[in-house]
């Protein structure tokens, strides 16, 4: 199949997915850079102006002045004092836009001041200026969170998909030609460390272990073996320092994360990506879930061999809540935050990491 003629082999159709892909990639990085380099230089912005009230305007308005980047230019606050600098009334928001060149009006008021909001779009009704409202949702914060339209309604997700399907599409075919590579790069070791595990300590070389992938579902996740084989009945203990438990040469494929490779063959069947929030065994979920807020969207993405936790330290075991706990915010941060820029720097950056403590 694709070999067509002698000229055209599968590994020319490959190189040729791969330069297309990484082609692309390159593309929408530059075209990223050249936008962010413009609004650096005070180009491509728009002047806007903030009514609001409390600690839904503070928040939208610490956001606009820490992104220089967001092509926002506050041109003046109005509504209820919650900042340090002139907030006016908002009987003076009709005259300031007609004489002023702003483009957007955004408006952040608390659920109960529904005064003030009617009091906002009134003095807006005569105006053709863009008008954005920024809910009060930061009691029901989820997860990626969003407005849509359905049958002429808008509706608000509180907990959304973190992804289109274009970039899920995307991400997957990252996922699977950079397994597939480095799969073929790595078979020497792959195959010299089953070899290891076969000679010190017999069958089975894989270890496999039920976790939740994608949605909750049920996965098999792959691990090449580093304990002795447990008795039927057996149930769930994490290693421990000096684990008797540990087979010989198995506490260094731990310590390097060599152990987790067989993982990739789970990218390629598609019930992982590279890069994700680790699986956790099913015992630690039953546990955690209950004690930790959100715990379970971790789970709107496929689980990953690497992630944004593992990368700032947070792997290995976790003998507290307040440690998993942070392990769960940078989960739920790389997904509110995805991009394929992100996966790429998560990747470049594992290989500094490989090597832990924290295993036994």
């Amino acid at each position: 199949m694709l070999k067509i003629t002698s000229y055209f082999s599968r590994i020319w159709f490959g190189s040729w997915v791969l330069l297309c892909y990484f082609g692309l990639i390159v593309m929408l990085l530059v075209s990223h850079y050249a936008a962010v380099v413009a609004r650096r230089r005070g180009k491509d912005s728009r002047d806007i102006v903030l009514v609001g009230a409390g600690e839904t305007a503070r928040n939208l308005d610490q956001r606009i002045a820490g992104d220089p980047y967001s092509g926002m230019n506050l041109l003046a606050r109005f509504g209820r004092t919650w900042s340090d600098s002139e907030v006016r009334p908002v009987e003076e928001l009709a005259a300031f836009i007609d004489t002023h060149a702003v483009r957007e009006v955004w408006i952040a008021v608390p659920w109960e001041d529904k005064a003030l909001l009617e009091q906002s779009l009134g003095a807006l009704r005569e105006s053709v200026v863009d008008v954005n409202v920024v809910p009060d949702l930061d009691q029901y914060r989820l997860l990626n969170q969003g407005i849509s339209e359905w049958g002429g309604l808008p509706v608000i997700s509180l907990a959304g998909t973190p992804m289109t399907e274009s970039e899920r599409l995307l991400k997957a075919i990252m996922d699977w030609d950079l397994a597939f590579l480095i799969t073929a790069v790595l078979s020497p070791v792959l195959l010299g460390v089953a070899l290891l595990i076969l000679l010190t300590d017999g069958r089975p070389v894989l270890y496999r272990q039920p976790r939740h992938g994608i949605g909750g579902e049920s996965i098999e996740i792959l691990k090449f073996r580093t304990m002795k084989v447990a008795t039927p009945g057996a149930g769930f203990r994490q290693a421990e320092p000096g684990d008797e438990r540990v087979i010989p040469f198995g506490r260094f494929l731990r310590r390097t994360s060599l152990d987790e490779l067989p993982q990739l063959f789970n990218v390629l069947k598609g019930e992982m990506s590279l890069v994700g929030p680790r699986p956790h065994p099913l015992e630690l979920n039953d546990d955690f879930k209950s004690r930790i807020p959100r715990y379970m969207l971790r789970h709107k993405v496929k689980p990953g061999i690497t992630g944004w936790a593992q990368v700032n330290g947070y792997r290995g075991q976790t003998e507290t809540r307040e440690k998993m706990a942070l392990r769960i915010e940078h989960d739920l941060w790389y997904i509110q935050n995805w991009s394929m820029w992100l996966d790429f720097r998560i990747l470049l950056m594992t290989p500094f990491v490989m090597m832990h403590r924290n295993a036994y």
